[in-house]
């Protein structure tokens, strides 16, 4: 069973490779996959997979795309999620709070910052003269 699921998913992830960027042109290798998943009790993070190709190729790429990038970590960790969606924030999963320290849960509770240019020049600004280069100072 283990193997069928495995081969499934590497036909899949195939097919995903050439498909352009749209895993509709997958439908059918999916749905195969989607069951053998099913019947065999594993996630073979389809969900997270499709999320994550859609949103690198659209306009929300420009955010970055960090939930989809954590949920496809987390799917796809050997020993199960550690991380769960919470709120507007993560918390640790059930159970694996023994990897965590006790102040972890507070933290995986914040979101990142908003990114935008002014705030992405300020740093880059602020990086360089912890370097010793001045504004408008060029180095190579």
């Amino acid at each position: 069973m283990a193997a069928d699921l495995a081969a499934k998913k590497k036909e899949w992830n195939a097919c995903l490779a050439k498909s352009g960027g749209f895993p509709g042109k997958c439908e059918k290798l999916e749905k195969d996959l989607r069951g053998a998943s099913k019947a065999s009790g594993v996630d073979s993070c389809v969900d997270e997979t499709i999320a994550l190709m859609k949103c690198t190729s659209s306009g929300s790429r420009a955010n970055g795309c960090a939930q989809a990038f954590l949920a496809m970590r987390e799917c796809n960790r050997v020993g199960g999620r550690q991380l769960v969606a919470e709120g507007a924030g993560y918390a640790p999963a059930p159970g694996k709070m023994g990897l965590f320290t006790a102040s972890a849960g507070s933290l995986a509770q914040s979101s990142a910052p908003v990114r935008t240019l002014e705030g992405m020049q300020e740093f880059g600004q602020d990086y360089a003269k912890s370097l010793g280069v001045m504004p408008g100072e060029v180095r190579f």
